[in-house]
C-alpha cells in the first residue's frame, strides 16, 4: 500500500470505528461520544492494537505513517477550543451570578487544591510523574488543573442526551462550566508562562508577545468584526469562511505570541460577536466533533502506553481518579447546598461537571510538550479523563434515584 492508501485506511478507523461503537453497539444511552472517542484512540494505540498485532499496527501507525496526520490534528483541537470559546459567548454566567459563582469557584478550588496536594506527594516520594523540566511544585500545580477540568461542550452534549438543557439544574451546569473552563485556561496560560517552556524564550519576552496578541484580538478584532456583522448579515457560506480566516489567523498569532495554538482558538472564539455565535457553532461542530477530532484522539492514544508491566500508570489514574471525582462532587455539592439547593440537586449538579473529555486532552497534550509531566502521568491522567467522562451519566442518574430531600 501507498502512502495515499494508506491515509484513508487510517481515516475510516479514526472517523468510522468510534461512531460506530457509540451508536451500533448501545453505547449512545449511557456514554457521551467524546468519551468513546476518547477510548477508540486508546484501543488504536500501542497499548491495545500495538499490543495484539505489532506489524499491522506498525504499518498503520508507525512513526513514518504520522506526519500525514499531523496537520488534520492541530486543526482539530484548534477548532474544538474555538467551539468552546463560542459556548461561553453564547451561554453568557449573567442570570444567577452569586450562586454561579460561588459554585464553581468551589468546583475549581476543591479538586484543584486536592489534586495539587496529590501531585506533589507523587513527585516527591518518587513516582514517575514529572516531566524533565518540572520540579514537584510545577507538577504539583499541573495535577491541580488536571483534576478541576470540566468540558462545556461535553457537558453540553450530555445534557442534551440526557434531555435536561432547558431545566434548571441543566442551566445552572452549564453556567458553572462555563466560569470553570475560563479559569482553567487562565490557569494553564499562566503555568505555562512561568514555567517557560516555550521553545527558550523569556518569560518576560512571551508575557509580552502574549500581551501585544490579546490586546490587538480584544481591543481591534472584536469591535471591527461586531461592526462589520451589524451592518449586514452574510450568508451562510461567507460567515463560515470569516469564522475559519479568524481562527487560523488567531492560532498563527497566538504561537507567534509564545502561546499554544489552542489559546489561540480559545481566544478567537470569545473575540467572535455573540449574536452570530450559535450559527457559526451549528455549522463547525458536526464536522468537528464527528470527523476532525478523532484525528485528535488518536494522536493521544499513540501517546498513551497502559502495561502489567508498568502498574505505576494504573496506580496514578486510580489516585487522580479519587482525588477528581470527591473533590468536583465536594466542591459543587457543598456551595450548592449552601445556596439553597437540596442534596440530590446538589450532588447531581457534582457528577454532571464530572466530564473531562476533550479538554482534559488539550491540556495534558500541552502539558506534556512543555515537558511538565512525564508519559507515565500523561497515560495515567488520561485514563482518569476517560473514566471521569465515562461515569458522569451513571453517577448522575444513580444520585437522582437515591431518596434525599
Amino acid at each position: 500500500m501507498n502512502g495515499v492508501s494508506i491515509f484513508f485506511l487510517q481515516a475510516m478507523l479514526v472517523v468510522a470505528l468510534p461512531y460506530l461503537l457509540w451508536r451500533g453497539a448501545g453505547l449512545r444511552s449511557l456514554f457521551p461520544l467524546v468519551g468513546v472517542q476518547v477510548l477508540a484512540g486508546v484501543v488504536l494505540g500501542p497499548s491495545v492494537f500495538g499490543a495484539l498485532a505489532p506489524r499491522g499496527w506498525t504499518a498503520l501507525f508507525g512513526p513514518e505513517r504520522l506526519p500525514m496526520l499531523s496537520g488534520i490534528q492541530w486543526l482539530a483541537v484548534t477548532l474544538f477550543c474555538f467551539l468552546t470559546g463560542l459556548h461561553l459567548r453564547e451561554g453568557g454566567v449573567a442570570a444567577q451570578w452569586r450562586t454561579t459563582l460561588q459554585i464553581s469557584l468551589g468546583s475549581i478550588a476543591a479538586p484543584f487544591a486536592l489534586g495539587a496536594a496529590a501531585g506533589w506527594w507523587m513527585a516527591t516520594v518518587g513516582w514517575p510523574v514529572a516531566g524533565e523540566l518540572a520540579s514537584p511544585e510545577w507538577f504539583a500545580g499541573a495535577m491541580g488543573i488536571c483534576t478541576a477540568v470540566t468540558a462545556l461542550p461535553v457537558l453540553g452534549a450530555l445534557l442534551r442526551e440526557m434531555r435536561l438543557t432547558g431545566t434548571h439544574l441543566g442551566q445552572l451546569a452549564l453556567r458553572c462550566a462555563a466560569v470553570n473552563d475560563a479559569w482553567v485556561w487562565l490557569f494553564l496560560t499562566l503555568v505555562l508562562l512561568q514555567h517557560g517552556g516555550h521553545g527558550g524564550a523569556g518569560v518576560f519576552t512571551v508575557a509580552a508577545g502574549a500581551s501585544a496578541y490579546l490586546g490587538l484580538m480584544f481591543l481591534a478584532v472584536r469591535p471591527t468584526l461586531a461592526w462589520l456583522l451589524r451592518r449586514r448579515e452574510p450568508e451562510t457560506e461567507l460567515l463560515l469562511a470569516m469564522a475559519l480566516c479568524l481562527v487560523l489567523a488567531s492560532a498563527f498569532l497566538g504561537e507567534l505570541a509564545g502561546l499554544h495554538h489552542v489559546m489561540g482558538g480559545f481566544v478567537a472564539g470569545l473575540v467572535w460577536p455573540t449574536r452570530e455565535a450559535q450559527r457559526v457553532r451549528r455549522q463547525l461542530e458536526p464536522v468537528t466533533v464527528v470527523v476532525l477530532l478523532p484525528f485528535f484522539f488518536l494522536a493521544a492514544g499513540l501517546r498513551t502506553e497502559i502495561s502489567l508491566n508498568h502498574p505505576m500508570t494504573l496506580w496514578i489514574a486510580v489516585l487522580s481518579l479519587a482525588v477528581a471525582i470527591a473533590g468536583k462532587v465536594a466542591g459543587v455539592a457543598l456551595p450548592a447546598r449552601y445556596a439553597g439547593m437540596g442534596w440530590r440537586d446538589a450532588l447531581a449538579l457534582g457528577t454532571l461537571l464530572q466530564t473531562k473529555g476533550l479538554v482534559e486532552v488539550v491540556v495534558l497534550t500541552v502539558l506534556l510538550d512543555a515537558r511538565i509531566i512525564s508519559t507515565a502521568a500523561f497515560s495515567g491522567l488520561l485514563l482518569m479523563a476517560l473514566t471521569s467522562t465515562l461515569l458522569a451519566r451513571p453517577l448522575t442518574i444513580l444520585v437522582t434515584r437515591l431518596r434525599l430531600p
